[in-house]
């Protein structure tokens, strides 16, 4: 069966350094995962993959098979799982077959949620102040007027109800929207390579919406 396009987040571990970032296909046998700086081809990597309706990550070991730095369209990673739980890959395989059944062509691992955050993102221009309109735990859409290319990798300031610091991720657009048709203007950014902290406020703001 050839591997599924899924979006979900993903913690790896590759020499000491831990990467929390997301998907971009999934399969019974291995990942493809996002990452502006891939770890080498041959690498072992310890990954937890943080999939939908369950409470606690799926954990395997994987080795890297492919990897591609440079243009954000294109950079990461694809592993082959090498150890997994028998049950953790029977529940991949199984939420797989589910996602193939039901596919309306969202490739989305977790729903977005509505929201007005203040956000600061960066391409090559300086951070530019706006403001995101929805989230989820893969990704944000943020409102502007000067949405930048596809593929172009931003760096991301999310400032969250918690009234602490912003929490800063590193993104790839993936979807741009112009204000034609009575249409909101902006960018679809996608997370990949940030760090726990930015993943723990991430989950634990999303699970106040949740509630909500």
């Amino acid at each position: 069966m050839p591997p599924t396009n899924f979006v979900f987040p993903v913690r790896y571990v590759s020499e000491g350094v831990a990467v929390q970032t997301t998907s971009r296909e999934l399969s019974a046998l291995g990942i493809a995962v996002r990452s502006l700086a891939p770890p080498q081809v041959g690498a072992r990597v310890s990954m937890a993959l943080y999939l939908p309706n369950t409470a606690v990550p799926e954990v395997a070991i994987a080795r890297v098979a492919r990897a591609k730095a440079g243009a954000p369209r294109e950079a990461g990673f694809w592993a082959d799982f090498i150890v997994v739980d028998p049950q953790a890959r029977m529940r991949i395989s199984h939420l797989l077959s589910d996602r193939d059944q039901a596919d309306g062509g969202n490739h989305r691992g977790f729903p977005r949620h509505t929201v007005t955050l203040g956000v600061r993102f960066r391409s090559a221009r300086d951070f530019v102040l706006e403001h995101a309109t929805n989230i989820s735990r893969g990704g944000i859409f943020i409102q502007t007027d000067d949405p930048p290319p596809l593929d172009t990798a931003v760096q991301v300031e999310i400032q969250l109800p918690d009234e602490v610091a912003p929490v800063t991720t590193n993104g790839v657009v993936v979807h741009r929207q112009l204000a034609v048709g009575g249409k909101q203007p902006g960018v679809g950014v996608q997370f990949v390579d940030s760090g726990d902290d930015f993943r723990d406020r991430i989950d634990r703001y999303m699970g106040t919406l949740v509630k909500d």
